[in-house]
């Protein structure tokens, strides 16, 4: 069965999305001084604050990837692939083209050694960003997708 996604999106009351906002550009600013526990503790707050079914909220993507970014950061592979792959599953629809975050999942991926996973999701970030998305990491990622897909004919 397919569920329309305009049915099943819901939309944030507007004061809780005033309180959304502020508790996001709070955790920016502890996780622009890295202060990473900080951060992980205001956006945490947030999605707790997002009514359930959270899934049916696109706001939930944004707080699930700071957070996945603050786990990756910290080496916390597991948890970090467990909140991208949340936030590539929103209902919204907000997450499963969104690069960054399948930059992230086929990153956490192959420091899990899910190697399937971690092919799949980077090429589909190059796909939608090209090399560029892979500047700013570890060249690792890059050669790990290189040797395993033939990206000139993609």
């Amino acid at each position: 069965m397919k569920i329309d996604k305009e049915i099943v999106e819901e939309d944030i009351p507007e004061q809780l999305q005033f309180e959304l906002d502020k508790l996001a550009e709070k955790g920016n600013k502890y996780f622009d001084t890295k202060e990473y526990d900080k951060a992980l503790e205001i956006w945490e707050k947030a999605l707790k604050l997002i009514p359930e079914p959270k899934k049916n909220f696109r706001e939930i993507v944004w707080f699930l990837t700071s957070i996945g970014d603050i786990y990756y950061m910290q080496g916390k592979y597991e948890e970090a692939f467990n909140k991208f792959e949340d936030a590539k599953n929103n209902l919204s629809g907000e997450g499963i083209n969104n690069p960054f975050i399948l930059l992230r999942l086929g990153q956490s991926a192959f420091e899990l050694r899910k190697n399937d996973l971690a092919t799949e999701n980077l090429l589909r970030a190059y796909m939608l960003e090209g090399k560029e998305i892979f500047e700013e990491d570890d060249k690792k990622y890059f050669e790990f997708l290189e040797s395993n897909i033939d990206l000139d004919s993609k």
